[in-house]
């Protein structure tokens, strides 16, 4: 069978989610003839479970908010976020129906907090506009000759395209059909590969001690990422204790920047520097007298427990005087407050990491269209790329902004044809 222009290759993996779908429906209503294949029986089944079955498909604010939610693939995904932004998102769902609503931290879901109406209103968009879908259509091979793509499945089916769009999403999920086919399309394609890792997940720490705290947090820690006693980078944040190890925004958005055998030291006193605490502990800890450690570490608004568990570490007494606290055990102290050291074990697999980290190199790729620097008429979106962005609804519409960006560019191409 002959498509004229494109194919969505759609295997439910987390940016493909909603990617394929936007980009189907804004080329079958430019006309365009437009097949998807699917790999399972049904259609957005991340989707369905993303934000908790709630769906955060966007952030609210200024789009250049978004510009420091990508770490270093910005520059890639500007173009693209500033033609479609998160306003061009919300005012979409709105002409569909789909009433939304915003957080206070700016996260904005469907008005109803079900998932179900934001596929619902993709999938009616590709109805009206006479998108072709094959479900239980799992694509194996993908081969060109003379700009003309074939396109196998495992049913051992053919079509035939000009142009092909593979958004197939990452590895993250693997039980909801992500499986990283797309990676080895693009290979086979003369694409490279930076090597697929988890990301937006926890880690688990060697560090057995804090388990007793699972489920406590702190507001607002200062976390920084040692690789071979290098420093990698400080991120600012909210930081949760799990059964494992950490978790909470500040881990879940860094861990991209994560490999087991890092170390990831806490300063639970930021803003304050150890310097700063330091100095303070040197200066007032001497002159409380009877007072006891843990009586003086109050002072901080941190978990009592929190406390216990820093005092048994480094093996003082809690109860202990300040005036009886020799000098190396202030350092102590100051140290397990500002430079906690937390020793990685492994990070969360791609069965709970939100999205995939690496993918087809951007290089490879053009920023202002998706199409392949290296094949005409190939075009990458979403997480089968290598970017990622933090929690709350900037990786949904890194999917959108990409989607429309390349089906605007097959468009436009088309119609100076």
């Amino acid at each position: 069978m002959y498509w004229r222009t494109y194919y969505a290759l759609q295997h439910n993996c987390h940016w493909r989610r909603s990617s394929w779908s936007f980009a189907a429906q804004k080329l079958g209503r430019s006309q365009k003839h437009v097949l998807l294949l699917e790999r399972n029986s049904v259609a957005g089944r991340k989707l369905l479970i993303s934000g908790a079955g709630q769906c955060n498909f966007t952030h609210a604010g200024p789009i250049e908010d978004f510009f420091d939610c990508y770490a270093d693939k910005i520059k890639f995904l500007k173009k693209a976020l500033t033609t479609f932004t998160n306003k061009d998102t919300m005012k979409f769902f709105e002409s569909t129906g789909v009433a939304y609503q915003v957080f206070p931290n700016n996260k904005v879901f469907p008005k109803s907090m079900k998932s179900i109406d934001v596929l619902d209103a993709l999938l009616l968009k590709c109805q009206k506009a006479n998108v072709e879908f094959k479900y239980n259509e799992k694509v194996q091979n993908i081969s060109v000759y003379d700009n003309v793509f074939t396109v196998e499945t495992e049913s051992g089916k053919r079509y035939f395209s000009d142009q092909v769009v593979i958004a197939t999403g990452g590895k993250s999920y693997q039980h909801m059909g992500s499986d990283g086919l797309g990676y080895i399309l693009a290979e086979k394609l003369g694409h490279t590969i930076v090597k697929p890792r988890p990301a937006l997940t926890d880690i688990r720490t060697v560090e057995k001690q804090y388990r007793v705290l699972s489920g406590l947090s702190a507001k607002d820690a200062e976390i920084t990422i040692w690789h071979e006693q290098k420093k990698i980078k400080s991120y600012v944040g909210d930081l949760l204790f799990t059964h494992k190890g950490l978790s909470g925004p500040v881990i879940i958005n860094s861990s991209r920047w994560m490999y087991p055998k890092d170390v990831v030291t806490v300063n639970f006193l930021y803003p304050q520097t150890h310097e700063d605490v330091k100095a303070y502990f040197a200066a007032h800890l001497a002159h409380r007298g009877k007072e006891e450690v843990i009586t003086f570490l109050k002072q901080y608004k941190l978990p009592r427990n929190l406390y216990q568990v820093l005092c048994e570490t480094i093996e003082i007494d809690e109860h202990l005087p300040c005036a009886q606290v020799n000098k190396k055990q202030r350092e102590q102290l100051v140290q397990m407050l500002t430079k906690c050291p937390f020793h990685i074990n492994e990070l969360g697999g791609f069965h709970i990491a939100m999205v995939t980290t690496g993918g087809v190199k951007l290089k490879e790729v053009n920023p202002t269209t998706m199409e392949s620097r290296k094949q005409k008429g190939l075009y990458f979106v979403g997480e089968v790329l290598d970017v990622d962005g933090d929690t709350g609804g900037y990786n949904i519409q890194a999917a959108f902004s990409t989607a429309y960006l390349c089906a605007k560019h097959i468009i436009e191409k088309e119609n100076t044809v």
